[in-house]
Order: C-alpha cells, then sequence, then structure tokens
C-alpha cells in the first residue's frame, strides 16, 4: 500500500533533513550503476552540497502521514526558465506517483515564478526517465556531450509553461 503524501517546501534549512536528503539520492540513483557513463555525481552529494543549493535554489520535498521525507526536487532559477534536477524518490515506494506530484509541483512553482519553461537533462541511457518525462509533458530539445566524452551522453529536455501561466 502507499503511503499518502503531501509535497511542500522549507522555508528553512532547520526543516530540512540533509542527511535523509543525501541517502534518498544516493540510493535512488543507485539504480544507475553500470547503466550510465560517465557515472552520476549525485552518488558524491553530500550534505555541504546540498545545504549550499538551499540557499541558493528551491527545494520541494514529498513527506509521508509519518512525517518522513520520501521524496524530493530541486529547482534552479536561469533567469527565463527553470532547471529541474536531483529528482529522487525513496526507492521503496518509487513508482506510486510521488515523483510525477514533485514533477507538478515544480512545474507550477516555476509557472508562478513567471517562468517560460521548465528544462532538465537525462542521460540517454536512462531510457524509463525519458519515457517518464515525456509523460509529464517534456520533449527532448537538444543533446548534451559531457567533458571527456565524444558522444551523446545526455538529453536536454523541455516544457513550455505559457500555458500553466496563462491559466
Amino acid at each position: 500500500m502507499l503511503p499518502n503524501y503531501m509535497i511542500f517546501r522549507p522555508e528553512s534549512p532547520a526543516e530540512v533533513p540533509f542527511d535523509r536528503l543525501v541517502a534518498i539520492l544516493h540510493t535512488a540513483f543507485a539504480v544507475q550503476d553500470g547503466i550510465v557513463d560517465p557515472p552520476s555525481s549525485a552518488k558524491s552529494v553530500d550534505i555541504a552540497e546540498l545545504q549550499g543549493r538551499f540557499a541558493r535554489d528551491v527545494l520541494l520535498l514529498a513527506r509521508d502521514d509519518q512525517n518522513r521525507i520520501i521524496g524530493q526536487i530541486w529547482i534552479e532559477d536561469t533567469g527565463q526558465d527553470a532547471y529541474l534536477y536531483k529528482l529522487s524518490v525513496d526507492p521503496d515506494i518509487a513508482r506510486g506517483g510521488i515523483g510525477t506530484a514533485l514533477v507538478r509541483a515544480a512545474c507550477d512553482h516555476a509557472a508562478r515564478a513567471g517562468k517560460q519553461a521548465i528544462r532538465l537533462h537525462v542521460r540517454v541511457e536512462l531510457t524509463g526517465n525519458i519515457a517518464f518525462f515525456k509523460s509529464q509533458g517534456f520533449a527532448i530539445v537538444g543533446e548534451g556531450v559531457h567533458e571527456g566524452y565524444d558522444r551523446t551522453t545526455f538529453w536536454k529536455m523541455a516544457r513550455s509553461l505559457l500555458l500553466i501561466n496563462e491559466v
């Protein structure tokens, strides 16, 4: 049975269990081990890095009815657009709609902030993630290459927020 949950934006770092966020990131991104090349940088994220990101970016969290953090998504303001990153859900309860709810909340937040589009990057090897983001209204709009590689290593995806802004 899936937990009841709510999505919220913590206003203060005191509200954020950074150790739990690091644990969710590490376990959620561990499924990419041996699949993506180059390896994901998410596995090297630590508490200090997330604390620095919290001072700069917007964090949305999913909390279950036991008050336990079960998911996260980060939003960077990039001017006219917003950039989503580090979407991760506790693997023990993944595939229960929490990722979808986090993406929708992030899009709503960016639209309310007047952003025209929301962007993200997804590794070419992660076909399930690509399909998920397409189901959320994102489209592939370009390709990217990590330093030291001579092939496409990630897709650039985007979703217009103009319709959300007009509603």
